[in-house]
């Protein structure tokens, strides 16, 4: 039986994008014929490494030791984690976004000193990756446009993450307050995630609490004056979409956002910004533009306001549509397996 590698950052937990994406790209390749084992960096950045930017480079050949271990017939590698590898092996790298175009997005809200560090270390080390790699690909048009932009990537494939869309499907709302012990009257809003500044959480609060929302936070750190779930399993993740009224995630940077596709594939108003996958939402889904906003407090306590005055029914509807034809896990195994044939099982 053929044997994939996939090098993750963190094999413990997948509760992060890539890793989450490791976790289903694993399932995918098991159902057509190959074992698939998940590896990471097996030892921790030094403080000096840290300091002087070269922490990616050496968590990159880390990871490229604990692949290799296994003598693989297919190494798949992500982000900053593509050097190291010998080129004998067929490998395909992964770009979820770039580091640089990170930075650029977050901007003022990083000091100074930490974006340099941030654009020197993972930005050069995300740059090497895709070098030896049978294949490179992106996981959204803009992720596609960054690395031919920044790394000189031009050959990319763009794959959007794919989601289970049988496990993320709509629940009724009274039915999904009930088994989280919500109160089944006034208005809710979920924010899923981490609370990093990236992601908005500076604003979800104080926009919740503004426009009278309640605030209800599945993610790995707790909000005060919030709802905390904590980190929730896909099956209870449905749950908490399907109990709000809506959900923010007014990211500042973004490739193919989970939460949104499963908010989006779970029915729910999802009232984000114009980063990552979300143009080809728009291009499909061009009315969609009305729960679109950009990172700032004014915006989205308006749309927060003005929610009850839009019909989502229909945004929703066609958006959900949209997902389930295009990222469904069985849309994603089939261009993986087209990218392997012509990359790998055909050359």
């Amino acid at each position: 039986m053929r044997h994939a590698v996939i090098v993750s950052p963190n094999v413990s937990n997948a509760a992060g994008g890539v890793e989450r994406m490791c976790v289903l790209l694993a399932r995918v390749l098991e159902q057509q014929g190959w074992s698939a084992t998940i590896v990471g960096p097996e030892h921790e950045v030094t403080r000096l490494q840290f300091r002087l930017g070269l922490g990616p480079l050496s968590t990159s050949r880390s990871g490229s030791r604990a692949a290799r271990a296994q003598h693989p017939n297919l190494i798949v590698t992500n982000g900053y984690l593509g050097v190291g590898y010998n080129r004998r092996i067929p490998r395909i790298h992964v770009y979820h976004g770039t580091a640089v175009g990170a930075v650029r997005a977050v901007g003022a809200d990083v000091p100074q000193r930490e974006r340099i560090r941030h654009v020197i270390g993972y930005g050069s080390t995300e740059a090497l990756s895709a070098r030896g790699a049978r294949a490179v690909v992106c996981v959204a048009d803009s992720a596609a446009t960054e690395v031919r932009r920044f790394y000189r990537v031009n050959d990319a494939t763009v794959i959007p993450n794919g989601i289970d869309t049988v496990t993320f499907s709509p629940i009724p709302r009274a039915q999904a307050r009930a088994q989280l012990g919500l109160s089944p009257e006034g208005r809710c809003a979920l924010f899923v995630g981490r609370l990093d500044h990236g992601k908005g959480a500076r604003l979800i609060l104080d926009a919740s609490r503004r426009a009278g929302f309640e605030l209800v936070v599945a993610g790995p750190n707790a909000s005060p004056d919030a709802i905390n779930l904590g980190l929730l399993e896909p099956s209870k993740l449905t749950v908490a979409y399907s109990a709000a009224d809506c959900v923010l995630f007014p990211s500042k940077y973004e490739a193919c956002s989970y939460v949104v596709l499963e908010a989006l594939a779970c029915g729910v108003p999802l009232i984000t910004t114009r980063v990552g996958w979300m143009p080809t939402l728009l291009r499909a889904v061009p009315a969609y533009e009305a729960l679109c906003v950009e990172p700032a407090l004014d915006e989205l306590v308006a749309r927060l306001r003005a929610l009850e005055e839009i019909d989502t029914s229909q945004l929703t509807s066609r958006a959900r549509a949209f997902v389930r034809e295009h990222n469904s896990l069985e849309r994603y195994g089939e261009r993986w397996h087209a990218l392997l044939e012509s990359h790998i099982e055909g050359g």
